[in-house]
């Protein structure tokens, strides 16, 4: 589009403004409506449609989930919430059956 062009479409939209600045607002309303209408018509013949679609963005590979590392001082049974934990002995049934004495 040349810059006459433009100076013509400016010169248009000037003429329509001081033709409805002295008007009732529902032909203000109108006056605007048909400015609408053109605009759309010449949106449509652009196909915006199409170049939206050239503009989507594009698809970013997003990485694998990272592996959870076992901690080397951690017991694998303290990550199995259903592993058996051995029993332990207890130290005072050990010393209630113990016949020695101890010597403190």
């Amino acid at each position: 589009m040349s810059n006459d062009a433009l100076k013509d479409i400016q010169q248009a939209l000037n003429i329509i403004r001081t033709a409805t600045e002295k008007e009732e607002y529902t032909t203000k309303v109108k006056a605007v409506e048909l400015i609408t209408q053109s605009l759309l018509s010449h949106l449509q013949a652009l196909e915006p449609v199409s170049l939206v679609k050239n503009l989507a963005k594009p698809k970013v590979k997003t990485p694998p989930p990272m592996p959870i590392p076992k901690s080397l001082n951690t017991p694998s049974s303290a990550n199995n919430p259903n592993a058996v934990v051995p029993n332990q002995p207890n130290s005072q049934q050990n010393t209630a059956n113990d016949k020695e004495q101890l010597n403190y």
